[in-house]
């Protein structure tokens, strides 16, 4: 249960931090969570925003670290790079986060599933995330929150490569134009390792064949490019490319995959003192293959999605946004055979954003028509107070829903399910209250939260047939409380966040598997001249494993440490040391030793990376 006490707590030392310092401008974070530019505190949600500069000081090898490193986020790792990566925003599951790259959907569309770990870091230029219902904004799966990832727009030319253990390589180059009305940006990297043995062994047990090393290779592409009109706006057109393949641990079937991602839009907006609008067009690819053994199998997703979206003025205080989307998802080149394999949506919304004074408040209303499932309505609305140029008030309430996979309803020749043609979209409920201090000491936030989901849909086994049935029958609930600060002291920046969370199944009144109650992240750095270093710690307590195992998984404390030099003007030298003290740790299990010893995936162990950068 959460700590009520400690929450009242929080709260007061916040409300009664002085504010009567000198007025001093603060930086306003702009984030386009609403599809439209913002300053962060308008927003009316939880917003996490991570920069590229973040990134490089820090010196992140992939996704999933960067994205660990945010109040409410937790990661399960399957292994090292390449090998799965789930994200649990708020305590719920992959697939009720929606991410993006550009705007543009990349998940697999049967398990809701995204190879976080195959996105390059070298094509981010920022990540944003939205914590909360925001179905409304962006559709189906956007239960928990959404990730936005936009790609790299370097302003520089420049070269960098970086050596690491477990023969880690990685070189990228970056770079970008500006003549008159033409901008042009790209970034391109290639990325290997041979990895280490991602599961635990019995030692008692026979070697197979995946008792081995499990390496990973990426190699990608992408650029931006974008002509100013004068009289007609701006056309734009953003694309990126990844291929490459994969070990994983499986003793008996495919134990390896190769893959093929790719996004491309093309834009158009004009803007003027009144009114602006935007279209888009984009396609998307996220296809990986099983490998390993002869039969191999294939998941494969194409989408094409256009939209149009205004935003109209109509007095100083009040904005008017509305427009259209449509999108097709088509699974046809999968393995998985399904009745129906493409089914598209058509959406509608509309909403308001008001701000004057002291008051905010925003209301989003759409309505979504997938092909087979019937339609999803679903809102968000927000309200906040400014008590003062510093103390922001919010509260947001808003519903989602997640469309079934057309696995789910259609699947046919499966030795393991039956299709259920009459399944229902997964529904889901989320407030949030939430309190932002921003002064010259520091940015603080605390953020509580309720969010429930039903129709929730399980695979439900069938005993006159011995297949499984995908149904609507359980329902779960996450509340919790999230404690961020990021403030200068003692000649230090320091960045903190704690998260406690109570994940319920509601159906058993069991705590959800895999989530800790209790996550902590805190990272301290400093600058001197030429030389940056920072130490960043990740505590994340106890958790049960997935019922099949009716076990715990142990508490752990990682450090990393990150350092760099600028070594001439144009040269600079980088350095990562990831889990310093050699912690043993495990975020999901795999099966028991014959001594009875729970085994799990293993953590790479201390890890080691440097590399040089070089702009011209």
């Amino acid at each position: 249960m959460l700590n009520k006490t400690a929450l009242g707590v929080a709260i007061s030392a916040v409300l009664s931090i002085s504010v009567s310092a000198a007025e001093q401008t603060i930086e306003k974070i702009t984030v386009t969570a609403n599809k439209f530019e913002q300053p962060i505190n308008d927003v009316l949600a939880s917003v996490a925003v991570i920069e590229r500069a973040d990134i490089e000081k820090a010196n992140y090898r992939d996704l999933p670290a960067i994205l660990n490193t945010i109040a409410g986020i937790d990661i399960v790792r399957n292994g090292g790079l390449g090998q799965k990566a789930d994200i649990f925003v708020r305590g719920a599951s992959a697939k009720y986060t929606l991410v993006l790259v550009d705007g543009v959907r990349v998940s697999d569309a049967s398990s809701g599933s995204v190879s976080l770990t195959n996105i390059p870091v070298n094509s981010i230029e920022r990540v944003e995330l939205i914590k909360g219902a925001r179905a409304a904004i962006y559709g189906s799966d956007a239960v928990a929150g959404v990730i936005n990832i936009i790609t790299r727009k370097a302003s520089n030319n420049s070269l960098s490569a970086t050596l690491g253990s477990h023969s880690y390589s990685n070189y990228q180059l970056a770079g970008g134009l500006v003549k008159e009305a033409l901008s042009f940006n790209y970034n391109l990297g290639y990325e290997e390792t041979d990895g280490f043995d991602v599961t635990g062994k019995d030692p008692a047990a026979e070697y197979t064949k995946d008792h081995d090393d499990d390496g990973y290779k990426n190699k990608n592409i992408g650029f931006n490019l974008a002509y100013e009109l004068a009289e007609l706006g701006q056309l734009s057109l953003q694309s990126q490319y990844s291929e490459g393949e994969a070990q994983y641990d499986n003793a008996w079937g495919n134990d390896a995959y190769d893959f093929e991602n790719y996004t491309a839009k093309l834009g158009w907006n004009k803007a003027s003192d009144i009114y602006s609008q935007s279209t888009s067009v984009s396609v998307s690819q996220e296809e990986n293959t099983q490998t390993g053994t002869d039969v191999q199998q294939v998941y494969s997703t194409e989408r094409v999605e256009f939209e149009y979206r205004g935003l109209y003025t109509l007095t100083e205080e009040l904005e008017l946004s509305g427009g259209f989307n449509y999108l097709s998802e088509d699974l046809s080149n999968s393995s998985a055979t399904s009745s129906e394999e493409k089914r598209d949506n058509k959406a509608l919304f509309i909403g308001a954003f008001y701000s004057h004074n002291k008051w905010l408040a925003n209301a989003v209303v759409r309505t979504d028509d997938y092909d087979f499932h019937g339609r999803a309505n679903t809102y968000s609305t927000g309200l906040g107070y400014k008590a003062n140029n510093y103390v922001t008030l919010r509260l947001n309430h808003g519903t989602a829903f997640r469309a079934p996979s057309l696995i789910n309803a259609f699947v046919t020749n499966s030795p393991y399910y039956l299709p259920n043609n009459n399944i229902k979209p997964e529904e889901a409920l989320n407030n949030e209250l939430g309190i932002t201090l921003e002064t010259q000491w520091g940015r603080y936030d605390i953020a509580i939260f309720d969010n429930r989901i039903n129709n929730l849909i399980s695979n439900n086994y069938d005993a006159d047939s011995g297949k499984y049935i995908a149904t609507n029958i359980d329902k779960v609930s996450m509340q919790g409380i999230e404690l961020s600060a990021e403030f200068s002291a003692l000649g230090f920046e320091h960045s903190v966040n704690v998260s406690f969370l109570d994940a319920t199944d509601e159906k058993t009144n069991t705590d959800l598997p895999r989530r800790p109650s209790e996550s902590f992240n805190y990272q301290l750095a400093k600058s001197w001249g030429d030389f940056d270093a920072s130490l960043d710690m990740q505590y994340r307590s106890s958790r049960p494993s997935i019922a099949y195992y009716d076990s715990e998984l142990a508490d752990y404390t990682v450090f990393n440490l990150a350092a760099n030099y600028q070594l001439l003007d144009n040269l600079s030298l980088a350095a990562r040391i990831e889990n310093i003290t050699d912690k043993e740790y495990f975020t999901a299990a795999t099966g028991f030793a014959a001594s009875g010893e729970l085994l799990g995936y293993n953590s790479a162990g201390r890890t080691f990376f440097v590399g040089a950068n070089y702009q011209f």
